[in-house]
C-alpha cells in the first residue's frame, strides 16, 4: 500500500466529523494531503463542481485535474489501502446501500454536528433535502424512543428519565412555533438521541441525569446560532461561478 500522492481531499472544515475522518486518512498515511474548503485556493476551487462538492466530498488530483466525488472518492482511498475491497466496492447492491447512508449523513451533517457557517471562505453547507432530513429525524427519534423504553423501569430512575424525555418534548413544541421547523426538529432529534442513548447506556444514578442535563445544555448552546436562524455566510450562485474565473 502506497500513500496517495498528488491528491488532495477537500473537506467541510465546519464539520467535526469531516475533519476527523479526513484527518485519520492523513495520519494513517493513506493520503498525503487534505485541505478545508475555507482554506482551499482559488486554483483548486475553480476546477471543482462547487455545487456537487457541497454534497459529495471531492478528491482532487493535483497533476491531472481529475476529481472523484463522494463515495467514489472514499472507495478509491479505501481501495488503495485495502485492494481486496475493490471487488466489494464494485458490487451494485453494496454501493446502493452505502450511497443512501452517505446521503443521509451528508445532507444532515451540519444538523448532526450543530455547527454554524464559517466566518470566511467558501461555505460548503449542503442544501436542505426534505426527504433525507425526515429520514434522519425518523432514525434519531426511533433510537431515542428505544433507549427510553429500555431505560425506564420503576422507581426514581424511571421518573427522572421520563422527566428528561418530557423536557425534550416540551422544548420541541416551543421551538416549532418560534424557529425554522425542519431545522429545529433535526437539531432537537439529534440532542434527544444523544442524551437518551448515552443516558440509557450509563448506570441509573443521579450523576448520570446531572451529566445528561449538562450534556443537553452544551449541545443546545453549541447549535443555538443555527437554530435561531442567525445570518449564515453563503456563497451565492453568481459568486460561486466567479470563483471559476
Amino acid at each position: 500500500m502506497k500513500t496517495l500522492q498528488n491528491k488532495v481531499i477537500i473537506y467541510d472544515d465546519a464539520c467535526p466529523m469531516c475533519n476527523a475522518y479526513t484527518g485519520c486518512f492523513v495520519q494513517f498515511g493513506w493520503l498525503e494531503r487534505r485541505t478545508g474548503f475555507t482554506a482551499a485556493g482559488r486554483e483548486i476551487l475553480s476546477r471543482l463542481d462547487l455545487d456537487r462538492s457541497r454534497h459529495e466530498i471531492p478528491l482532487y488530483d493535483l497533476k491531472t485535474g481529475e476529481t472523484l466525488y463522494g463515495l467514489n472518492a472514499l472507495f478509491f482511498i479505501l481501495g488503495n489501502r485495502y485492494p481486496w475491497m475493490n471487488a466489494l466496492f464494485r458490487n451494485r447492491l453494496f454501493r446502493a446501500f452505502w450511497k443512501q447512508v452517505y446521503l443521509i449523513v451528508t445532507y444532515n451533517r451540519r444538523i448532526i454536528a450543530g455547527t454554524a457557517a464559517p466566518k470566511e471562505g467558501f461555505d460548503c453547507a449542503p442544501d436542505v433535502h426534505v426527504f433525507y432530513r425526515w429520514v434522519y429525524i425518523a432514525i434519531a427519534v426511533t433510537a431515542a424512543l428505544i433507549a427510553t423504553v429500555s431505560a425506564t423501569g420503576t422507581g426514581a430512575p424511571a421518573v427522572l428519565f421520563y422527566g428528561m424525555t418530557g423536557l425534550h418534548a416540551l422544548f420541541l413544541v416551543i421551538g416549532l412555533f418560534r424557529f425554522n421547523r425542519l431545522d429545529f426538529t433535526g437539531h432537537w432529534a439529534t440532542v434527544a438521541m444523544v442524551t437518551t442513548v448515552l443516558g440509557a447506556s450509563l448506570p441509573a444514578v443521579s450523576a448520570t441525569w446531572i451529566a445528561m442535563g449538562i450534556l443537553g445544555a452544551w449541545l443546545w448552546k453549541k447549535r443555538w446560532r443555527a437554530v435561531t436562524g442567525a445570518a449564515r455566510k453563503r456563497v451565492s450562485p453568481s459568486r460561486a461561478a466567479a470563483l471559476r474565473y
